[in-house]
C-alpha cells in the first residue's frame, strides 16, 4: 500500500504562492505589447487618397496592399524612439526585388486613426511625418469599423 502524504503548512503556502504567481504572470511572448495592440486591425486610405491602401496587422504579421501590389511580412513597433515612434516592417513577400528587405518608418496612432511615413524599401527612415523626399511615403489610414 502506498502513503501519500499531506504536504505541510509551509509547503501549502509556497505551493499557493506560485499558483498565484502562475495566474497574474504577464501575458505570452508572442501577445502583442501595448503599442502592437494599438494598431491592431485592418486599415484604409480614404476612397480619395492619391494611393489606395488597405494595411491589415494581426499580432506582428502585416499584409499590405498598395495599389494592387501585395506585401506581407513582420511588424516591429518602438514606441519609444525619438524623436517619432518607429514602425518597421520585415518583408517576406511581394515582389522579388523588396523580399528581404525592411521598410522604416514613423507612426503615430489615434484611435482609429495611423498614420505612417515609411521609405522605399531598403532606405533610411524618415525623421518626420515629411512625405517629400526621395522615395518616402505618407500614409493617412483609417481603422475599418469592427476590426480590432
Amino acid at each position: 500500500m502506498q502513503v501519500v502524504s499531506k504536504p505541510s503548512r509551509p509547503a501549502a503556502f509556497l505551493l499557493s504562492v506560485a499558483a498565484l504567481a502562475a495566474l497574474a504572470a504577464p501575458a505570452r511572448a508572442d501577445e502583442p505589447g501595448p503599442a502592437l495592440k494599438a494598431v491592431q486591425g485592418t486599415w484604409t486610405t480614404r476612397d480619395d487618397a492619391e494611393v489606395s491602401a488597405k494595411w491589415t496587422i494581426k499580432g506582428d504579421a502585416i499584409k499590405v496592399l498598395v495599389n494592387g501590389v501585395e506585401y506581407a511580412g513582420k511588424v516591429t513597433i518602438d514606441a519609444e524612439a525619438k524623436p517619432h515612434p518607429a514602425f518597421t516592417i520585415d518583408i517576406k513577400e511581394g515582389p522579388g526585388e523588396v523580399v528581404g528587405k525592411s521598410a522604416k518608418g514613423v507612426y503615430k496612432v489615434d484611435g482609429d486613426k495611423l498614420d505612417v511615413n515609411i521609405a522605399a524599401p531598403g532606405n533610411d527612415r524618415p525623421v518626420d511625418f515629411n512625405p517629400f523626399g526621395s522615395d518616402i511615403y505618407l500614409f493617412e489610414l483609417t481603422r475599418k469599423p469592427d476590426a480590432k
